[in-house]
């Protein structure tokens, strides 16, 4: 075997005689490389799997005699590394092995031989995604230690790396490794001119947000995405929907209202199937069921996905009745909600711990009350924009809203009216029957 590598050792030098060594980055060693290595497995074409692996092996060890020259050398393995990912002549198994024979003799000399193993675990990763072992394909990746390498690495590639060990980590169901990976992707973003790969970091970004269940974040990335002029109006309207869809699920509260209305300011929003719901929960409406069912069919959720939104959607309407009421008691705010006393109990007090909502409890009369300061704000931040801006009129879904809220707090008033009569009668029926008999009288 040593007199074979000797042999083609000399083989390489030869091949490389009239090359220019002094300046690698000229492109003369890569296609000499690359015409070396195709002229060399054109021999064997005929030849099984083993013996062109063989081959391969063979050559890297001659690439690495002391009669190549470093420059040469690095060229050949790079290019072994890289014609492996293409020759699917050889199998799987002599591939996984040429690659890691590379790997293991350059491991001693890693400065000399950045560019080859780049290229070989780039290739392994490729291997190892392609038989759906999505977690060891990120690994592979990961073991690129681009902080420690001599060699300037172009921006753009070390990005490319970064999002690949996400996506693979997502694809492992791996959420904890692919927000760190995410992060790491983060640092380097700020130098990527390229707006291409920046909306696929966004994409992934946002899925990986949404998977984690940060929903107003993943809304504000969908969001950014759909302002691109380099998606179709179609891939905008995706977008956008994924960003309603996103804050919808969302936990109430000032921060999700405040998304909400940034997404219904946009053109495109009205155009979706899901504004009905968008607008509904901006204007500070109740959410009925039937909504909640159609939503859910829409955006075609999960069995899981489902609960939050259903969880979501019960707090929004806790938030909407906050700035309709003082105070209630969870018996009547559980019938507003369709859900028992305990659980209303159990909900605002959650909101309220998590300072999502101002309020206080008190447990032995069973009664919320709620502090109306975002309600005295929204008066406060009216009559600024209105003295601010005198001469104008206020804009059509400012005066819509206050509209909406005016025809909403009515509709609710009456609303209790009705249910404090429907319980006077049922509790106390002989006082009830003498306070109407009064009324007709006069």
């Amino acid at each position: 075997m040593s007199s074979q590598v000797e042999q083609l050792a000399v083989e390489i030098a030869n091949a490389f005689r009239n090359t220019d060594l002094s300046n690698p980055s000229s492109g003369n060693l890569e296609e000499t490389a690359h015409s070396f290595i195709k002229s060399k497995l054109k021999q064997v074409a005929e030849s099984d799997s083993e013996s062109k692996q063989q081959l391969l092996t063979t050559t890297i060890d001659a690439s690495l005699n002391t009669q190549v020259a470093t420059a040469i050398s690095t060229a050949i393995v790079k290019e072994i590394a890289a014609v492996v990912d293409e020759e699917k002549a050889i199998d799987v198994a002599g591939r996984k092995k040429v690659l890691r024979h590379i790997l293991s003799r350059v491991q001693q000399r890693a400065m000399a031989y950045e560019d080859a193993i780049i290229m070989a675990r780039k290739t392994m990763s490729n291997i190892l995604a392609s038989e759906n072992h999505w977690e060891e394909a990120a690994q592979e990746l990961r073991e690129i230690r681009f902080d420690q390498m001599h060699s300037q690495v172009n921006n753009n590639e070390k990005f490319d790396v970064y999002l690949r060990i996400i996506e693979y980590y997502a694809l492992a169901g791996n959420q904890d490794q692919a927000v760190l990976a995410l992060n790491r992707a983060t640092t380097v973003v700020q130098t990527v001119a390229d707006v291409e790969r920046i909306i696929r970091y966004r994409g992934i970004q946002a899925r990986i947000y949404e998977k984690a269940h940060r929903y107003i974040e993943a809304a504000n990335v969908y969001r950014i995405i759909s302002q691109s002029d380099l998606k179709s109006k179609t891939d905008q309207e995706r977008a956008l929907s994924k960003a309603i869809e996103c804050v919808v699920l969302a936990a109430a509260g000032p921060q999700k209202m405040r998304v909400m209305t940034n997404l219904y300011r946009e053109k495109l929003a009205s155009t979706l199937p899901s504004f009905g719901l968008l607008e509904n929960m901006v204007l500070k409406r109740l959410i009925k069921p039937a909504e909640l069912d159609e939503f859910s069919t829409q955006a075609k959720l999960t069995q899981e996905t489902i609960g939050t939104l259903v969880q979501a959607v019960r707090e929004h309407n806790v938030f909407v009745l906050s700035s309709l009421y003082t105070n209630i008691k969870f018996e009547n705010l559980g019938r507003s909600l369709g859900i028992d006393a305990d659980e209303a109990e159990q909900t605002c007090a959650n909101m309220i711990a998590e300072g999502r909502m101002k309020g206080r409890i008190d447990q032995i009369d069973g009664v919320i009350t709620f502090e109306g300061s975002h309600e005295v704000g929204e008066v406060a931040a009216a009559i600024s924009m209105k003295r601010q801006v005198s001469t104008q009129a206020p804009p059509m879904h400012f005066r819509e809203t206050v509209s909406a809220k005016w025809d909403l707090r009515i509709e609710n008033l009456c609303q209790s009216i009705e249910d404090a009569v429907d319980l006077l009668i049922e509790r106390q029926p002989v006082y009830a029957e003498a306070l109407f008999n009064s009324v007709e009288q006069h």
